[in-house]
């Protein structure tokens, strides 16, 4: 994590010293000085999930400083735009929209313009690529979603994964990593243990699944992520069964 800069950020070091010097202590020493410069994740993806997780929980006091902190850790301006894109059809539309003016502003600054955005219609990457377990997908279409809504099964299937999850904007293991940060952000644990299998698959680690948990923490708050651990423990067992 780059050093806290009060021109990328809506509190300072010193507005939170005025009323909670202990936060400002465990912000510079915990967050700033140990957690960002962990080894079993890169200050790239450790970007990534913190800028989901914050537009994922529509916390955007924070997000001009992480998106800042993205573009300086060498995640693209493609890249964001590809995240917040794939992040609106796991947090919702309105989620997303709120982040919107805060990077348009930074990217305005920056001098980001058309040509460095992803293309609206790509050539999209094959389903084998960008995802691994397409059979197990479809048949919980068939079984749990087709019954009950045809329109929610047409937009999964059209839109979502054979569209979205496809975009070549955004590499396969980051859109995973993306996923999961949502995912353990907002409380879904039932989803995690499918999205983890993909995950690994496109060559997250363990100790970087254990690593993304204890980043969230700070950013999530403790109780969504210690729920998360059940279902990320289950996983691995189930796979060194």
């Amino acid at each position: 994590m780059a050093d806290w800069n009060p021109n990328t950020s809506e509190v300072t070091p010193e507005d939170i010293r005025a009323v909670a010097p202990v936060l400002e202590k465990y912000t510079v020493n915990s967050i700033v000085k140990d957690l960002w410069t962990r080894p079993d994740l890169t200050a790239r993806d450790r970007a990534i999930i913190t800028v989901s997780a914050l537009v994922a929980r529509d916390q955007s006091i924070a997000l001009r400083h992480y998106f800042n902190v993205a573009l300086d850790s060498g995640v693209t301006p493609g890249e964001i735009s590809e995240i917040l894109t794939h992040v609106a059809f796991y947090a919702g539309w309105p989620n997303a929209f709120s982040a919107v003016a805060i990077l348009k502003e930074i990217f305005v600054e920056r001098g980001v313009g058309a040509d460095q955005l992803p293309a609206i219609e790509p050539k999209l990457l094959p389903i084998e690529e960008a995802l691994p377990d397409e059979n197990i997908r479809v048949a919980f279409g068939d079984q749990q979603i087709g019954p009950v809504s045809l329109g929610l099964r047409h937009f999964t299937d059209d839109l979502l994964y054979h569209e979205v999850w496809l975009r070549p904007g955004l590499a396969p293991r980051d859109r995973n990593l993306v996923t999961v940060a949502v995912l353990v952000a907002t409380g879904q644990s039932t989803f995690l243990p499918f999205y983890l299998n993909r995950a690994v698959e496109k060559g997250i680690t363990r100790a970087e699944v254990g690593e993304i948990l204890a980043h969230l923490a700070f950013y999530s708050g403790w109780p969504v992520v210690i729920t998360a651990t059940a279902a990320v423990k289950d996983f691995f067992a189930g796979r060194a069964a």
